[in-house]
């Protein structure tokens, strides 16, 4: 069955780019929405479909979704990954801002509002991207593959130049309890000169000491690892999110290597027009 959230939650923080105080909102929504982004600070208040039709590179790193009129949404891949994980397949996201919370760079304050929404059954069935064979995105030394698989697992090879983070592998069958424990608390990472640069291109307006772990050649410079591994299990995150795109939750065991955001949505669009290609 297709499900929804109980009753509508509401929570209010800074947005990590833009630093500004960002009111959020979960609502419930009939079946075969979707989740759907609105944007209340807008005229019109634009609604803007999680899926990949509508997704848009950002010069840094995230995901975003936007209408061909310029409204869009940044930095939405966590939220994407809670509810994919906790089976919300119908949700009306309202922002009154271009990005979300950020918090501590985790998903554990998204988690905790899916959980005081509740989660129901509709009256529709639930709808499933699943394959009848492997599904390969390869470019240089980025690999994504997808097979068949009676549960949704995701395998990632993380591997930086950085002498701390250096090669991590981890795979999780998803969901809610894993995802919950393994998965959630782990925060956005990034490297030193990331910092430097995401600052003069006047981004990191709402960051502050806790709002990611922060690598340099030497050692962790902000933060305190919640895992030894926990970059690569964050890298788990934006891939469960990502994938969401693709409009239900996926039933296939995912590998990643090197990947990111943009890669990501190649992979499932490349996912999309493959099951097309089947019918």
């Amino acid at each position: 069955m297709q499900r929804t959230i109980k009753k509508k939650v509401e929570y209010k923080s800074k947005g990590l780019h833009t630093g500004k105080d960002t009111h959020l909102a979960f609502l419930p929504a009939p079946p075969d929405s979707g989740v759907l982004f609105r944007r209340v600070d807008l005229p019109g208040n634009p609604v803007i479909p999680a899926q990949i039709d509508f997704f848009r590179e950002m010069p840094f790193m995230c995901s975003c979704v936007s209408t061909e009129n310029g409204a869009f949404v940044q930095l939405i891949e966590h939220l994407l990954a809670c509810f994919h994980a906790f089976g919300v397949h119908n949700l009306i996201v309202e922002l009154d801002n271009v990005e979300p919370p950020f918090e501590d760079g985790s998903a554990s304050f998204i988690v905790s509002l899916i959980q005081e929404a509740g989660v129901q059954d509709q009256d529709a069935p639930e709808k499933v991207m699943a394959l009848d064979k492997p599904l390969v995105y390869k470019k240089d030394d980025i690999e994504l593959t997808a097979f068949p698989s009676d549960s949704f697992r995701v395998t990632f090879f993380a591997s930086y130049p950085n002498p701390v983070v250096g090669n991590q592998s981890f795979s999780l069958e998803v969901t809610p309890e894993s995802f919950l424990e393994e998965i959630a608390p782990a925060r956005t990472f990034c490297f030193e000169n990331d910092v430097e640069l995401m600052i003069r291109n006047g981004l990191l307006k709402g960051a502050d000491e806790n709002s990611a772990l922060v690598f340099g050649e030497q050692g962790l410079l902000r933060g305190t690892l919640r895992f030894p591994d926990e970059p690569v299990r964050h890298k788990i995150m934006d891939v469960i999110g990502d994938l969401y795109l693709l409009g239900a939750p996926v039933r296939a065991h995912v590998t990643a290597k090197k990947s990111g955001h943009f890669s990501h949505a190649l992979f499932v669009k490349k996912w999309i027009m493959e099951m097309n290609s089947y019918e």
